[in-house]
């Protein structure tokens, strides 16, 4: 059900302030956690691969209270905790940390498996035109999910991490925040249903609107399982995360068992689904409607605005493609298209979740990158996809064939261009990560901008000739670009810290 984007937020435990830059260094525009005075600082973005984050750090989206849960004694109205809730734990073990790591990969793999195992039930169910008809209902739901989060995920993982707000109160404030930002985007979505369909699919825009409610109860389910993530609970967080994923595809196969499935039906289940992500996260929440939350909504939506920005230019960046494909091709062409887009997400899967790690490092003051561990990491990630996505490039032709049909072949050459896309796009999300460790979330945004620039211009000198072939190649080139100047700007970081250090 929800897309396998983790932002990976882990901040460092005992402050109620989370700085972005872990240093004594000056910050701009950063998240004040725990107060609700502006901090005036300049927020530096950074996310570095942190195994170390108190108690532990889990990947993005699940949030259910378990009763008897230890919870921190709540730092609010001007109360200090107590020194039994400020004692740091002990660092974990290597086995711990790698045990963590090798789970959440175990479960991204998983999720990455439904997604596909999705993809093919659409394909397969709805046709290649149906699957443009499907694509098209859900892009502006896509596009706007994590936009509209506005940041809250990362303030949220943020204060989770920190401590300093009871655990029950933080998972209301955190309910709270998803159903608001949840609803505005709502209405957003059904207004560029109504006003932004190209004519000849303006017929989708009932559907369209239809599938904007899905948003709500995914916001609340992303939201609420960051409280998870921050607080280092990776086994129920991949577990809600898990149930997300598998709600649709779920319900996918048990339709198609008992009836036909209509595109109308997919939509209809797609909202289904949406509720049931969400209701993994609040059953067992006591008071839910009534009970204490902590931090106000107000004040989440305000220290979230420079992680809401970032987001924004990542997001749009990132689906850029599927915009310009729904634009400027027909049906049947953006159906063959978006039935490739799940057919590459594994090769996203080890960067962007070794991006959870190194987001908690860049946030903690007690751990520093050296250029020669970007070097292993950044050459590391790069070798690990390049030799992937040759391998993904030669296998995925029969397999196409083979699990979507043949009328589906023609799809392949899109595969073939959207494979190394992926890949990079993998590494990006890592090193975002890192970015917005270090507190720095607006740092990207330029290269986002110079990128989408390029491109449109791509696109439309060559679409006229190649169709939607040129925009995958866009794509790909835009992301080269962002991969070498998000590459200097997490080295420069690393060396700054490095010359204050000294």
């Amino acid at each position: 059900m929800t897309s396998d984007r983790s932002s990976t937020d882990s901040p460092s435990t005992g402050e109620s302030s989370i700085r972005g830059d872990r240093s004594d260094t000056t910050c701009e525009n950063v998240a004040t956690v725990g107060s609700t005075a502006d901090s005036g600082c300049s927020a530096e973005s950074g996310e570095s691969e942190s195994f170390g984050c108190p108690p532990s750090i889990t990947n993005a989206d699940a949030g259910l209270s378990i009763a008897g849960e230890a919870t921190p004694s709540p730092a609010i109205n001007g109360q200090q905790p107590s020194a039994e809730a400020t004692e740091v734990s002990p660092p974990p073990s290597r086995f711990t940390k790698a045990f963590s790591f090798a789970q959440t990969v175990g479960f991204a793999f998983a999720i990455v498996a439904l997604q596909m195992g999705q993809g093919i039930l659409l394909a397969r169910l709805l046709g290649p035109v149906g699957r443009g008809e499907y694509a098209t209902t859900v892009l502006y739901v896509q596009m706007a999910l994590y936009i509209g989060l506005f940041g809250g995920l990362e303030v949220i993982c943020r204060y989770a991490a920190d401590r300093t707000v009871e655990t029950i109160k933080l998972r209301r404030a955190a309910m709270w925040l998803g159903l608001t930002t949840g609803a505005i985007t709502t209405g957003l979505v059904v207004l560029c249903n109504v006003i932004a369909l190209p004519d000849e699919k303006a017929y989708l825009m009932s559907l369209g609107c239809l599938c904007a409610f899905s948003i709500i109860g995914q916001h609340v389910m992303l939201i609420m399982t960051a409280v998870d993530r921050g607080a280092g609970d990776f086994t129920k967080y991949n577990l809600r995360r898990f149930i997300s994923a598998a709600a649709f595809p779920a319900l996918l196969l048990v339709a198609a068992i008992v009836t036909d499935v209509t595109l109308n039906l997919a939509c209809v289940l797609f909202v289904i689904a949406s509720a049931i992500s969400m209701a993994a996260c609040v059953v067992g929440l006591p008071k839910i409607a009534t009970g204490e939350s902590e931090p106000p909504v107000n004040q989440l939506l305000k220290e979230s605005r420079p992680y809401g920005v970032s987001m924004l230019a990542t997001d749009l960046f990132e689906r850029l493609d599927l915009l310009l494909v729904m634009w400027l091709v027909p049906l049947l062409t953006q159906g063959f298209y978006a039935a490739m887009v799940p057919v590459v997400y594994p090769l996203t899967v080890i960067p962007n979740t070794l991006g959870i790690y190194l987001f908690n490092t860049a946030a903690d003051r007690s751990q520093r990158l050296q250029t020669s561990d970007v070097h292993r990491i950044l050459g590391g990630s790069i070798a690990i996809q390049t030799v992937s996505t040759i391998a993904f490039m030669i296998v995925i032709g029969p397999l196409v064939r083979l699990v979507y049909g043949e009328e589906f072949a023609p799809a392949i050459v899109f595969a073939w261009w959207l494979a190394p896309v992926s890949a990079i796009k993998g590494i990006l999300q890592g090193l975002d990560s890192y970015v917005k460790g270090r507190g720095k979330p607006l740092a990207p945004i330029r290269c986002r901008i110079v990128a989408a620039v390029v491109m449109l211009s791509l696109t439309a000198a060559f679409v006229g000739t190649y169709g939607a072939i040129a925009i995958a190649v866009a794509a790909f080139v835009g992301q080269i670009i962002c991969l070498v100047w998000l590459s200097a700007i997490v080295y420069a970081d690393v060396r700054e810290q490095n010359l204050m250090a000294s």
